[in-house]
């Protein structure tokens, strides 16, 4: 016999959208996790983590070589820096220290070397440094001019964040 929790459909689509976690939902009602997100699915409610909109939108700008078996370009140590790093911008919370360090490390080497990311799926690595050209401004990577951006939190979140000011001694 199912268990009456007082959770109607109209009122999951409603907590969904104002951003309450499955197991946030679960514990107001008195219901398991799994029920959550099983009425959920159910109801096409489906949540986009901030690391599925990053390869979303990059799929857009490239389609990045995977093969059936093994690994590809997507686990070039150039995409997996990319793909933290925008995590980082658009506010995933959930990165380790560890990816936090990588995503630092990168923008660093991009400011240093004042370059931006590139990819040739012919190359053996995929994924290629170029030096910044004036078209580029502050983006990380080579946007085409004439391919539209998935949103524009996605198209700033491209650009490297301004370095703040030298502290005065």
């Amino acid at each position: 016999m199912p268990i009456i929790s007082g959770l109607t459909d109209p009122l999951l689509v409603k907590l969904f959208h104002t951003g309450s976690s499955d197991k946030e939902i679960a514990e107001r009602y008195g219901i398991s996790v799994q029920a959550v997100s099983k009425r959920r699915m159910k109801l096409g409610l489906i949540r986009k983590p901030v690391s599925r909109q990053v390869n979303e939108a990059l799929a857009e700008r490239w389609k990045i070589w995977s093969p059936k078996e093994g690994t590809g370009h997507h686990n070039a140590y150039s995409a997996k820096a990319l793909k933290v790093w925008l995590r980082m911008r658009l506010g995933d919370d959930s990165l380790s220290e560890k990816q936090l360090d990588l995503a630092e490390q990168w923008e660093r080497r991009l400011r240093e070397r004042d370059e931006v990311l590139c990819y040739d799926p012919d190359a053996p690595e995929g994924w290629l440094y170029r030096p910044r050209k004036p078209r580029d401004g502050c983006r990380v990577i080579d946007w085409p001019s004439g391919l539209p951006y998935p949103s524009e939190e996605f198209k700033r979140a491209l650009d490297l964040p301004p370095q703040p000011a030298p502290e005065k001694v």
